[in-house]
């Protein structure tokens, strides 16, 4: 694929073309979504009846498939490293809306195991990790903030996608449905690549940030790195553990409470219906506190941000456990909207910070196998412990502890060429 094409409005443009990056990256974002947990379980009574299968078939299908798709994200990302996110966004994409086609096509179990593989492999993996990466390509003191304002509209994005799915269910059907969804992300998302994205600011004589002075004099000491770590480095140094233990409770705790989150609720006395309000909530919480996130992770350092989002998380699962009934909703989200803004924050720039722009792709596609493995054993270690208790009060308060103490472990995640193993 010869790159010339995707630079006729670069050249006609006087602006720092990051600014073209930022709404692709949010573009690509959205269109992991028929891979993602939410839209998947707008498909789920229809799979189930479809199949005929029973909640633990479909579960299991479902956790087996998320596990093996984790494996390969971090050649994925050493992929992008190697010939550039575009070219291997062409790939994936491609290779994604196969995936959709092929889960419309299902007739029994083994299949639907192989569509989830392909679906989280490619979607909630690949494709969100390639996203995600498109940012710290083109800027670094104002990454935060601008990936704040990614994930705002993200969130406002995906809000859409349950009701809308659910729709065009009722019109066109399930099967139906999906090739709709795969078709889309080929029809729009390709084009908007193959002739806008860049895949660095210096193909095109520009540089990172634009050509302007850094107004975050402190980050830029203390958090850009001297050197251009690769993943062998960097697994050497204390940060990369810490953060990356983090991120995989981080994924599987939260996936367990949010599974559990209305029996969690009505065990406390709530109604289903009450209860239902936290995800709106909490949506709206998380995505307020996207842009604090952002703006925090560009003026202080981000170590503290790992202490102060795990530290936050952990003190809102202590309230969904100790806070009277008429107040829970309201705190619990509160509080974790916060800790995911600061989480979201720390993300989307502590790895190009801490390691560099050079094989950032293998090095966050390693921690995205962290996190997407998380996310399919948390709900599983949650459901055996209440299958034992009866309760999930053991679980809670065991995840609380895990993560206060992520937290104060997050303090030492200071940046790898002051702190190696």
């Amino acid at each position: 694929m010869h790159t010339k094409q995707n630079y006729w409005l670069a050249k006609r443009s006087n602006f720092f073309y990051g600014w073209i990056i930022l709404p692709i990256s949010t573009l690509a974002a959205f269109f992991t979504s028929p891979g993602q947990t939410y839209m998947v379980s707008v498909f789920n009574p229809s799979l189930r009846e479809t199949l005929d299968l029973s909640l633990t078939q479909l579960t299991g299908a479902y956790m087996f498939g998320t596990v093996l798709a984790s494996i390969p994200q971090t050649y994925i990302g050493q992929l992008a490293d190697k010939i550039g996110i575009r070219k291997t966004v062409f790939i994936i994409a491609t290779l994604f809306s196969l995936a959709c086609i092929f889960i419309s096509q299902v007739n029994s179990l083994l299949m639907l195991f192989f569509a989830f593989f392909f679906l989280r492999m490619f979607g909630q993996g690949a494709l969100e990790l390639l996203s995600v990466n498109m940012l710290p390509m083109w800027f670094r003191d104002k990454l935060g903030t601008v990936s704040g304002i990614k994930n705002v509209a993200v969130n406002l994005m995906i809000g859409i996608v349950p009701v809308s799915i659910l729709a065009l269910i009722s019109i066109v059907g399930w099967r139906q449905s999906y090739i709709i969804a795969g078709t889309s992300v080929s029809l729009i998302l390709l084009p908007i690549v193959y002739f806008f994205y860049i895949n660095k600011p210096e193909e095109i004589g520009q540089i990172i940030d634009g050509n302007r002075p850094s107004t975050s004099p402190e980050i830029e000491v203390l958090e850009t790195p001297e050197k251009e770590f690769n993943l062998k480095e960097a697994m050497r140094t204390r940060a990369y553990w810490i953060l990356t233990l983090g991120w995989f409770a981080w994924a599987g705790i939260a996936t367990a409470i949010t599974f559990n989150l209305l029996p969690i609720f009505t065990a406390k006395g709530l109604t289903e219906e009450q209860a239902a309000t936290s995800f709106t909530i909490l949506m709206v919480a998380s995505a307020v506190f996207q842009i604090v996130g952002g703006v925090v992770a560009d003026r202080v350092q981000l170590r503290w941000m790992a202490f102060g989002s795990l530290g936050l998380y952990g003190i809102a699962i202590g309230a969904l456990i100790y806070i009277p009934v008429g107040a829970v909703i309201l705190v619990y989200s509160l509080i974790l909207g916060l800790a995911q803004g600061l989480w979201g924050g720390l993300g989307n720039t502590v790895w190009v910070r801490y390691f560099g722009r050079e094989h950032l792709g293998k090095i966050r596609g390693s921690v995205w196998t962290a996190g997407v493995a998380g996310s399919s054993v948390g709900p599983f270690l949650m459901g055996i412990t209440y299958d034992l208790s009866g309760d999930f009060f053991i679980s809670l308060v065991a995840f609380a502890f895990v993560l206060f103490g992520l937290a104060i472990a997050g303090i030492w995640a200071t940046p790898p060429e002051t702190a190696t193993l």
